[in-house]
């Protein structure tokens, strides 16, 4: 029989310990990455049309997805800026 208390028992314990809280943090990281990561249903290259109240309505065609964000080039005057829009305030035009 193995005694609770010795040294190679304690040190079991600590290491399985040590093991499950590293696997613990490892899948809370990952899940936390995947929960901060937003699936656009748009891709680079798609032309859409965004509506924000600070924005406006612009229409443009999709250069930047970044997270939630989405950076419109749109053919303004001023040489066809980014505006950033939230994913869900951007449709397609049809």
């Amino acid at each position: 029989m193995i005694d609770p208390y010795s040294r190679h028992a304690a040190r079991m314990r600590k290491q399985r310990r040590h093991a499950l809280a590293s696997q613990l943090c490892r899948v809370f990281s990952r899940a936390a990455k995947q929960a901060k990561t937003a699936v656009s249903p748009f891709k680079v290259g798609d032309y859409v049309a965004g509506d924000d109240p600070f924005n406006g309505s612009q229409e443009g065609v999709v250069a930047i997805i970044t997270g939630p964000s989405i950076g419109l080039r749109t053919a303004a005057p001023k040489g066809g800026t980014l505006v950033y829009y939230d994913y869900r305030q951007v449709r397609r035009p049809w």
